[in-house]
């Protein structure tokens, strides 16, 4: 009989601790399924990055530096950023102030030299949400994911105002 009201006490504990830790493992497939989802959609918005970049180097820099490489956008990217900074004073100066070299279009080009600092700033959350998914952390995983995607957006959005302000809008 003891055992039997033991068993009935115990029973609703047992339910609830079940119960708990289904809706744990409910909330961890979410986090994983959006973690990839995100990915998805950060892959994307790179691509999409990379043909602002392609669209935009040749009405920045002369021809003749052949910095623009369709082939590599982000190499592309760094290179027109590398170009512009040759003659700054990094420790005096901002961006804005260093004396340019030639230059199709500077208000553009400072836009762009703006898009390429956001997009830097992405990869070491992708890195720390790649080792996050590599450890099943997903929780951890998608906010990282989510953080690169901040950076993403900061860049599409710097680098789509140096198409506008190339195209004359």
């Amino acid at each position: 009989m003891k055992i039997k009201i033991l068993k009935m006490i115990c029973l609703p504990f047992i339910l609830m601790a079940f119960l708990c830790l289904a809706g744990n493992l409910s909330a961890a497939q979410d986090y994983e399924k959006d973690y990839h989802q995100k990915v998805k959609q950060n892959d994307g918005t790179i691509g999409i990055i990379a043909g602002v970049i392609n669209y935009v180097c040749p009405k920045l820099v002369p021809g003749s530096t052949k910095i623009c490489n369709s082939e590599d956008p982000v190499g592309s990217a760094v290179g027109v950023q590398k170009y512009m900074e040759q003659n700054w004073d990094k420790e005096e100066d901002d961006i804005e102030d260093a004396k340019m070299p030639e230059l199709l279009n500077k208000k553009a080009a400072l836009q762009f030299w703006d898009a390429v600092e956001q997009f830097k700033m992405h990869f070491p959350y992708r890195e720390k949400a790649k080792q996050a998914a590599e450890k099943g952390d997903w929780e951890n995983a998608l906010l990282n994911e989510e953080m690169a995607w901040q950076y993403l957006v900061k860049c599409a959005s710097r680098g789509i105002f140096s198409k506008k302000l190339v195209d004359g809008e």
